[in-house]
């Protein structure tokens, strides 16, 4: 991938992210409905926890969330009331995992399932354990602007799933964050009990490397190879990812069925909103009508190559109004009506 093409990407986080968060405010009383119009959420993505979702939703969900609760320490709150359940495939391969060294190196390897926007890894060095959260730059990232709230809900969460992985609580020695700190700090040093210290140069945690060894209490190899096995997929799936452009032709393929699908419903199958679909379309140099007349003249070519469907049939296929709609955009696409294209390719096959 040249860095042109990386620089028109964007980190995606899962809908397993939103879903935590959304569900968090709902349990302190919030307005579930008002805060996913603020995010723009449409709710039946909540019920597709692997689905993707552009950074945007994400950071406007944690400004309402925050606006919403009132709560300044938000991140810090949802990450102790943290379940692996929130990160999907993840959690359930950390849960079964054999010790806790295990864990972190399981959820280095798949932080990308649910979360595009971070690296995080350990090593051990003199008896310490240093875990990094890296925020990816060279993309599109919301997290090198506004990190505050999803870093230290990750940090808040490690915390949180270490108790109830191995059963042990995890003695921070000192934990940094790369942002400001803010006014008041007290919630931090309650829930990490340990020196905290802002404006760092990394999100970092350090605990003792004995806890490495820590057995996981629902450890089990045979559901853990399992899960795995279903991770790799969906890591493969990621690995080479479509331009937008390909996404949104492949959404409006599926959606063009007797009738053409709008801009917003194409940008809810993208889960994303009509103004970032548009504002990527354009950096790709292209738009939803240009992709959309692409589509539908690819269609009309391959639905054309068949004698049996009717042109009328086709026309509706394509989602025009009436056949000559139909005809009039084809002879603008190829110069020559659908019928004397059809016969015209009959006589190239039949020479042949």
């Amino acid at each position: 991938m040249t860095d042109t093409t990386r620089q028109m990407l964007e980190a995606t986080f899962s809908i397993a992210i939103v879903r935590d968060v959304v569900q968090y405010v709902g349990a302190q009383g919030g307005d579930v409905g008002a805060l996913c119009q603020a995010a723009a959420i449409a709710p039946p993505w909540l019920n597709d926890p692997d689905q993707q979702v552009s950074g945007d939703v994400l950071k406007h969900l944690w400004r309402a969330a925050v606006q919403q609760t009132g709560d300044t320490d938000l991140g810090l709150h949802i990450g102790e009331a943290f379940d692996l359940a929130a990160i999907g495939i993840v959690g359930y391969i950390l849960l079964n995992c054999q010790t806790y060294g295990q864990v972190l190196e399981k959820l280095s390897q798949y932080t990308r399932l649910f979360s595009q926007g971070v690296a995080i890894h350990h090593h051990a060095h003199e008896g310490w354990v240093y875990c990094d959260c890296d925020i990816v730059s060279g993309m599109k990232n919301y997290l090198l602007d506004e990190p505050r709230h999803p870093i230290e809900s990750t940090f808040a969460a490690l915390v949180t799933a270490t108790q109830q992985l191995t059963g042990q609580p995890l003695v921070v020695s000192a934990i940094w964050f790369q942002h400001a700190s803010p006014k008041n700090v007290s919630e931090h040093d309650r829930i990490f009990q340990a020196p905290v210290r802002f404006s760092q140069p990394a999100n970092r945690i350090i605990f003792e490397a004995h806890c490495l060894d820590w057995p996981v209490r629902s450890a089990n190899a045979n559901l853990l190879s399992v899960f795995e096995a279903h991770a790799e997929a969906m890591v493969s799936r990621q690995t080479v990812p479509q331009s937008y452009r390909d996404q949104v032709k492949s959404a409006i393929t599926q959606g063009l069925q007797g009738e053409v699908p709008s801009l917003e419903a194409i940008a809810q199958t993208l889960m994303t909103s009509v103004r970032q679909l548009q504002r990527v379309l354009q950096t790709e140099g292209t738009s939803y009508q240009q992709l959309l007349e692409e589509i539908r003249q690819e269609l009309a070519f391959q639905h054309l190559s068949h004698p049996e469907t009717p042109i009328h049939d086709v026309a509706f296929l394509l989602g025009f109004s009436e056949p000559s709609a139909f005809h009039r955009a084809f002879k603008r696409w190829t110069g020559q009506t659908p019928r004397s294209y059809r016969l015209g390719r009959g006589d190239r096959i039949t020479r042949k």
